[in-house]
């Protein structure tokens, strides 16, 4: 039995006026699967402004409006009156023009005498009459503009305008940071140290004033606004082409989510940064496929016991990730651990609890109210993670003098418990802004190199051991510079002429122009070449064209890379050991040479010559002077010829 839609009755008429190749063309159209079905962004929509440049203008002319027409009427009514009021005998009566310019310096500046002539009682008395007039008048206008500064809309308008303004002057690319609390705060002062611009949003008004008192190195527009307002978004410099990356860093998980959601729908190129504290939130933002979703309370945990069971990977990491020229740090000492108490509530409990567990510990949870009366000594270690850092310090100490060997995990918020902590020594500080921190600037300072960061989590620790000390050796122990160098016609000019018409190998690259034997003090970390990735590439690799290379290194270092990918004659000393002229003519010549230098490598015939002339025979001059000349080398005769040979013979055939 068929379907009641398939039934001819059921079936919907062609509309008139539609022809069949027109129905026919939609069909297919309908039929065809959509080109971008994968992207959530299907229209283009531009990014919304919702706050004018010229609200404070407006503002400004509704408030004003009274005041200004009061002395403007008072203006006119005075010069008016002096103009119909009659002059002394046998004056002319004053023109308009007159009259106003002796009201207008009268209302400023009293006592500049009576123009063009004396006036008259009549004249004199009006004239007093619109002075207090004009006074009154005056001090109205003034005061009112005075309270105008008080008023919160034409304040709020004036900022905005002001911030408006500033952004759209920048002249540099610069990151939208969203949220100014500890963790904003920390991102912001570690961009600045790099010589990067910011622009700032935060919902309160309190961090906001902290951004022209942290004492950054260049001007940061900051504005108080709800950073889920798209129209918020656009003023900040959503919509900016100097923006380069947007960081939602804010303490609600749901206004990260909605910044994430804006960003990826109005500037889906843009990468977009979040930091959520809870999983769901987390998962709802992959949809939209941010470039990086940052939990710290799920990363902690990672790291934690990255540096229980793999103490050289721990290491190597959090020295890569530390800032340029930190000390390497030692080595954790061994723990056979295996019995946790975890005093937290909250998220960073459920992650903490659920990834010891994962990892085979025996996890028992408490909440921090019950921690001084649990009986320590069941447990080898102890994680005080609540969301009070007075709590947390409280509890360590607690279980310092109740059992001084038990290992001591304590999370803390602010940045002014760091020196306390630095003088209680836990075993493991969990602080949820610096780990942050550290994983943005990885993701922002070079994209790729997150991603070696995360293939060394994935290594075991005798491979961590030994690039440790391959990295030390090489750059010495204090953490390096790191730097992602593209190979192409723009970064790289030299080394795209070079690959153009010789090949070029990796190890090229890390000579010293001042003697090629030796290697500057830099190391490749990671290799990019389309969809392949080499970790720790060997420098025999040869190169290609549009290769991205995550290079590890010191200054002075970087500076003499940066002569061999810039000059052709630096590349070709370091590569080839000869001297490369620097004249057109030289380099001409020296293509040539290297042209046939190849060919006959190649086993190809040289290029026949022209033939040229036929040179003169050279005749001996005999030396001058009237000294001993050497007598001429005649040549000697040829020899006689001898007696002919006898004419062979042939012999006659013999008979049979």
């Amino acid at each position: 039995m068929s379907h009641p839609l398939n039934h001819p009755l059921n079936r919907p008429r062609p509309r008139p006026g539609v022809s069949a190749a027109s129905r026919r063309r939609r069909r297919r159209q309908a039929a065809r699967p959509a080109v971008r079905s994968d992207q959530l962004r299907l229209g283009r929509v531009d990014v919304p402004r919702g706050i004018p440049n010229r609200a404070a203008v407006f503002i400004f002319m509704r408030k004003m409006r009274g005041p200004l027409i009061l002395v403007v009427a008072t203006m006119c009514f005075g010069s008016i009156g002096l103009c119909l009021v009659p002059p002394p005998d046998g004056a002319p009566q004053l023109t308009a023009f007159q009259a106003f310019y002796f009201m207008t310096f009268t209302a400023t500046t009293i006592g500049l005498g009576e123009i063009p002539y004396s006036y008259s009682t009549a004249q004199r008395v009006w004239v007093v009459f619109s002075i207090y007039l004009s006074v009154v008048t005056w001090a109205y206008a003034i005061t009112r503009f005075m309270t105008l500064g008080q008023d919160s809309a034409f304040t709020s308008s004036r900022r905005a305008a002001a911030f408006s303004r500033a952004v759209s002057h920048l002249r540099e690319p610069f990151v939208l940071v969203l949220g100014y609390g500890y963790t904003g705060r920390s991102v912001v002062k570690a961009l600045d140290s790099r010589g990067r611009r910011m622009v700032v949003l935060d919902q309160d008004s309190n961090p906001i004033e902290r951004v022209s008192t942290d004492l950054l190195g260049a001007d940061t527009p900051a504005y108080a606004a709800d950073a889920k307002d798209p129209s918020i978004l656009g003023v900040a410099g959503l919509d900016h082409p100097l923006c380069e990356a947007v960081l939602a860093l804010t303490g609600d998980d749901e206004a990260n989510l909605q910044i994430v959601m804006a960003c990826r729908l109005l500037r889906p190129e843009l990468p977009v940064l979040a930091r959520v504290a809870n999983r769901r939130p987390g998962s709802s933002m992959a949809d939209f496929n941010p470039t990086a979703v940052i939990n710290p309370f799920d990363d902690f945990g990672r790291y934690l016991l990255l540096s229980l069971h793999q103490p050289h990977s721990y290491r190597l990491i959090t020295w890569l990730m530390s800032a340029t020229g930190t000390e390497l740090p030692p080595l954790p000492p061994p723990f056979a651990l295996k019995r946790w108490l975890v005093l937290s509530d909250g998220p960073f409990g459920d992650e903490i609890t659920d990834d010891l567990t994962a990892a085979g510990h025996e996890v028992t949870r408490f909440s921090p109210q019950k921690g001084a009366t649990a009986d320590l000594s069941l447990f080898n270690a102890l994680v005080c993670g609540a969301a009070s850092d007075t709590v947390n310090l409280a509890l360590a100490a607690h279980a310092r003098r109740t059992r001084p060997e038990v290992y001591l995990v304590v999370r803390t918020q602010s940045h002014q418990r760091l020196p306390l902590l630095e003088a209680f020594q836990p075993d493991s500080v969990f602080f949820p802004s610096d780990l942050v921190t550290r994983q943005i600037l990885v993701h922002l300072v070079n994209p790729h190199y997150w991603q070696f960061i995360d293939n060394v989590m994935t290594q075991d620790d005798a491979w961590a051991r030994d690039l440790t000390q391959r990295l030390a050796a090489r750059l010495t122990t204090k953490s390096p510079q790191v730097q992602l160098l593209s190979l192409n016609r723009h970064e790289t000019p030299a080394v795209a002429r070079w690959l153009e018409s010789d090949s070029l190998t990796l190890g090229d690259l890390f000579r010293s122009p001042q003697d090629r034997g030796q290697r500057v003090a830099a190391v490749a970390l990671l290799l990019v070449r389309g969809d392949e990735q080499f970790i720790m590439p060997d420098e025999s690799l040869p190169l290609c064209l549009d290769d991205k290379i995550v290079i590890a290194g010191r200054q002075h270092a970087f500076r003499l890379q940066t002569e061999v990918i810039y000059s052709d004659t630096t590349l070709g000393q370091v590569v080839t050991g000869r001297q490369i002229p620097t004249s057109w003519v030289g380099q001409w010549v020296a293509r040539q040479s290297q042209r046939r230098d190849q060919s006959q490598r190649r086993g190809e015939p040289e290029p026949p010559q022209s033939p040229g002339l036929p040179k003169a025979p050279q005749t001996q001059k005999p030396p001058p002077g009237p000294g001993p000349q050497k007598a001429p080398q005649t040549q000697k005769p040829p020899p006689p010829p001898g007696p002919p040979n006898p004419p062979q013979t042939q012999k006659p055939p013999q008979s049979s």
